[in-house]
């Protein structure tokens, strides 16, 4: 079985209304250490640069992402060119997040070169939705964790539901205020990744879509705003099992 992942971890930020930030990046390396070390996944991170100290490739703390590069890369994941489509496919966002409400509400990943004065507000959540309904991966995964803009978005556009027959999806999203949730936990993750990490950490037993969502609804009094989660279809096995010596 093929598992791709796109980890995405955004701190640096152009629009002066957007400040600069410190965990994405951090958040974002953390879950594809585990994905790769135990996942069984293919992970893609970005921005990736290379580690001087050990030759390796890390999530980027100062690095630029472009709306165009974002976009490129989720295509990649999800609709790739040719007959190598995954099984399964994992998109990780941890970043800034916008909520535009002209007329019509939409809300938008926010990526580097957003600008919204000159009408860039970063990558359509609405886009995203038609892009996994059109998408022929079967085991579909999105966690969403844009936590540090202060604005209540609109995840639900980016969840297809149920219309995406003969898929297996898990949809998890956050929405809070940086500071007083990072003073709160009292580490370098989010609220929401800090829950995500303990879900994924390899067990005995085998972690799966919905033992994760449980965690987080486990967790749930530790969020200042109420997360949104859901699975549909059937499960899909994310094997993070605890090497044990015999």
């Amino acid at each position: 079985m093929s598992r791709d992942a796109l980890v995405v971890g955004i701190n640096t930020y152009s629009y002066e209304r957007l400040s600069n930030l410190t965990a994405p990046a951090q958040d974002a390396e953390a879950v594809a250490k585990l994905l790769e070390n135990y996942g069984d996944f293919n992970v893609k991170r970005l921005p990736a640069v290379k580690d001087k100290e050990n030759s390796t490739i890390r999530v980027g703390q100062k690095t630029q992402v472009t709306l165009t590069q974002l976009e490129e890369a989720i295509v990649q994941l999800f609709k790739p060119e040719g007959r190598n489509i995954p099984d399964t496919a994992l998109l990780y966002f941890s970043g800034h997040g916008l909520r535009k409400n002209q007329g019509i509400q939409e809300g938008f990943l926010a990526t580097s070169d957003t600008n919204p004065d000159v009408g860039n507000w970063g990558l359509r959540l609405k886009w995203l939705r038609e892009l996994l309904q059109e998408s022929e991966v079967r085991q579909q995964i999105i966690w969403l964790d844009c936590c540090y803009s202060g604005e209540l978005l609109n995840f639900a556009e980016a969840d297809p539901g149920d219309r995406g027959k003969g898929r297996d999806r898990c949809f998890l999203a956050a929405s809070r205020e940086f500071e007083s949730a990072f003073e709160e936990i009292g580490t370098n993750h989010s609220v929401l990744t800090t829950a995500l990490l303990q879900a994924l950490e390899p067990k005995e037993k085998q972690v799966t879509n919905y033992t994760v969502v449980d965690v987080i609804d486990q967790n749930i009094a530790k969020f200042p705003q109420r997360p949104i989660f859901a699975n549909s279809g059937g499960i899909i096995h994310l094997p993070l099992l605890r090497c044990t010596k015999k």
